[in-house]
C-alpha cells in the first residue's frame, strides 16, 4: 500500500453552509408509506435504533423519491458477532461497487481476514463501504404498485457461481450490517424479488445509522452512513463517521447528457451539508461515476473540500475511474491505500484504506 495522497487542488477549507432548511431527520409528509424508511433486524423486527432520514427540501423531488421508495422493503441494522471492543489500532476500510453480485464478497472477506492484503498480518478489525449490493428474501415486496418506477434487474454472478445476498453474507461471516435499499433490482416478484442500494459490513458494530436521500436525477439513490468506534493508544476511545454512496451515472432522456455533471454536483452538494462537521473523522467511501470528467468533475472537487485526503481507485479503462475514498482523519492517524490486485468478480476492483490510530 502507498501513502494516502493529498488532493493537490483541492485542500482548501470547508465552508459552512447553512443546511438546516436541507436537512431533516423524519419521515416526509407526502402520503407516503414509512416502510421503505424503516430499521429492522434481520429477522424483521423493529431494530434497536432509530434510522436518521435527509432527504431534499424540494416537495417535488420528496415526492419522486416516494414513489421509488415504495417499491423497496425497510432497511437493516444487525450487530457483529463478536464484535472488536479491544484496544487494537489497526483497522482495514475497504470501498467496492460490488456489481449487484457480480463481486465474489464472501471470498474478498476470507482473503482480508487471513492478511492476504496486509502482508499477511490480519488486521485489527475491518469496514466495508459497499455500492450495489442486494438483498432479497421477505423484507422485499413481493410485488410492486402498477406503474412505480422500477429500473431493470441486474443479475450478476461471481466467479464461483453464486450471487452473495448482502444479509447473507453479514449472517454467515459474523458481520455487523447497515443496509439501506436505494430501487428494487427489476419487478421479479416473490421468491425472486429483489432491492439493491449501499451497505456497511464492519468488524465493529455500527451506531448512528444514517440514511441520505440524495437529489433525485435519474434513480433513487441512497447514501448510507454509521460510526464504528474503539480504544485506542492509552486506552483512549476514538470515533470514526463511514459512509457509502453511489451517485447517479447519466440523467436519462428527460435531461441532456452534457448536465449530467452538474447533477451529480448536486448530489454532492447535499451529501456535504449532512456531513458537515469538521470535528469527527470520516472516511467516505464512492462510487461517483465521473464519467465526463475524472477527478475534474464538480462532485469530486466538492467532496475534496469536505475531506481532503483523497485516493483514487484503479480505472476502468486508462482514462476512466469512477471510485474514490475521501478522509478525514485526525493529524495523529497515518493511512496507507491502494486497489487490490483483482477485481474478484466486479467491474470493480476494490480500494483499501489501512488506518493506524494514533500511530
Amino acid at each position: 500500500m502507498r501513502a494516502v495522497r493529498v488532493a493537490g487542488l483541492i485542500v482548501v477549507a470547508a465552508t459552512t453552509a447553512g443546511c438546516g432548511a436541507t436537512r431533516q431527520t423524519v419521515v416526509p409528509s407526502v402520503g407516503t408509506p414509512a416502510a421503505c424508511r424503516d430499521l429492522v433486524g434481520s429477522a424483521g423486527r423493529q431494530g434497536p435504533d432509530a434510522l436518521r432520514w435527509h432527504y431534499p427540501a424540494d416537495e417535488g423531488e420528496q415526492r419522486e423519491l416516494a414513489v421509488w421508495c415504495q417499491t423497496v422493503g425497510p432497511g437493516v441494522i444487525t450487530p457483529a458477532r463478536n464484535a472488536r471492543t479491544n484496544s487494537s489500532t489497526d483497522l482495514v476500510l475497504v470501498s467496492w461497487n460490488v456489481h449487484v453480485g457480480g463481486g465474489e464478497l464472501s471470498a474478498f472477506i476470507r482473503d482480508l481476514r487471513a492478511g492476504r492484503f496486509t502482508n499477511d498480518a490480519p488486521p485489527g478489525g475491518f469496514v466495508l463501504l459497499l455500492q450495489e449490493t442486494f438483498r432479497s428474501g421477505a423484507l422485499v415486496p413481493g410485488a410492486v404498485p402498477a406503474g412505480a418506477p422500477v429500473p431493470d434487474r441486474i443479475e450478476k454472478t461471481s466467479p464461483s457461481g453464486n450471487r452473495d445476498d448482502v444479509l447473507s453474507v453479514a449472517e454467515a461471516e459474523g458481520l455487523a450490517l447497515l443496509y439501506v435499499p436505494s430501487m428494487r433490482n427489476g419487478r421479479d416478484g416473490g421468491a425472486r424479488a429483489e432491492d439493491r442500494g449501499n451497505a456497511i459490513l464492519s468488524t465493529f458494530d455500527l451506531s448512528d445509522p444514517t440514511g441520505i436521500e440524495l437529489p433525485f436525477v435519474r434513480q433513487r439513490r441512497v447514501a448510507v452512513a454509521a460510526t464504528v468506534s474503539g480504544t485506542g493508544p492509552d486506552h483512549l476511545p476514538w470515533t470514526l463517521r463511514v459512509v457509502s454512496v453511489h451517485l447517479d451515472a447519466s440523467t436519462g432522456l428527460r435531461r441532456l447528457w452534457l448536465f449530467t455533471s452538474a447533477e451529480r454536483e448536486r448530489q454532492v452538494e447535499h451529501l456535504v451539508e449532512v456531513l458537515d462537521d469538521d470535528r469527527v473523522a470520516t472516511v467516505v467511501g464512492s462510487d461517483l461515476n465521473t464519467w465526463a470528467g475524472g477527478t475534474r468533475e464538480p462532485a469530486f472537487v466538492e467532496l475534496g473540500r469536505e475531506f481532503p485526503q483523497a485516493e483514487t481507485g484503479a480505472p476502468l479503462a486508462r482514462w476512466l475511474t469512477l471510485d474514490y475514498v475521501f478522509l478525514r482523519l485526525p493529524p495523529a492517524w497515518r493511512a496507507e491505500s491502494g486497489p487490490a490486485a483483482s477485481a474478484f468478480g466486479s467491474d470493480h476492483r476494490p480500494i483499501l484504506i489501512r488506518i493506524r490510530i494514533g500511530a
